[in-house]
């Protein structure tokens, strides 16, 4: 094992600041030994809004956030940003053979496994629109037929993003209720909302948030590249 094994580097390509945080965490207790590069672009979510949708454009641009993390290094990627995962298959093919993950992959795949009606509480539009997206994807890969429920709060994104965590969190826990009342399993579908699942009250229905899922997922795939 040499030492690029014992100690890969992993960038972290974020589009929002409060994702960083529970990356973070998420990394020390998976990933403890390895060295991290976060990528901040807070223009590959505002340019999806601006445009209205993930275009060509946009899809250039989270490219070009992974050039820059190959260039300094990195043996895997990992985006944060919920709003591009539907492209992260195509970010796979292009730059393969390095590992490239989108935060909410593993968490889907679990709720698809574990649930019919699924609920996904989230706090980005094109996060919640990209999801959705994932799970229909994920349950006619399985041949399983799913409802998807919604519950959008983009007022606690910009709460977290004005450094308000406490009205974030709170508008999260009144939320929650109604939602997990109509479904088997709730997704927290932002990585930034990792913090508040903590202070979810307990309704007796599995909450999923992806930070430690994908992390897990990430250092299989660096283990399985270092072994090859």
């Amino acid at each position: 094992m040499d030492s690029r094994t014992q100690t890969p580097t992993v960038a972290l390509i974020h589009a929002v600041l409060p994702a960083i945080a529970p990356m973070r965490e998420a990394m020390a207790a998976q990933l403890p030994n390895a060295r991290v590069l976060n990528l901040l672009d807070e223009g590959l979510l505002s340019e999806v809004e601006r445009r209205g949708g993930l275009t060509a454009e946009c899809v250039e641009r989270l490219a070009t956030q992974i050039g820059l993390a190959i260039e300094a290094g990195a043996d895997g990627v990992l985006l944060t940003c919920t709003a591009y995962s539907n492209v992260v298959p195509e970010m796979q093919s292009r730059f393969a053979p390095l590992p490239v993950l989108a935060v909410d992959q593993v968490m889907v795949e679990a709720a698809v496994e574990r649930a019919s009606r699924i609920g996904v509480l989230a706090t980005v539009p094109a996060g919640l629109e990209q999801q959705t997206h994932m799970l229909e994807r994920a349950a006619r890969e399985r041949k399983k037929a799913i409802t998807i429920i919604g519950s959008l709060h983009p007022e606690a994104m910009a709460a977290l993003q004005r450094g308000d965590g406490e009205t974030h969190d709170r508008i999260l826990r009144e939320a929650f209720p109604p939602l997990a009342a109509q479904v088997e399993l709730v997704l927290l579908a932002q990585a930034s909302m990792a913090r508040a699942a903590a202070g979810l009250p307990d309704l007796g229905i599995p909450v999923l948030t992806s930070p430690q899922l994908v992390v897990e997922r990430l250092a299989e795939r660096l283990q399985a590249a270092a072994v090859h």
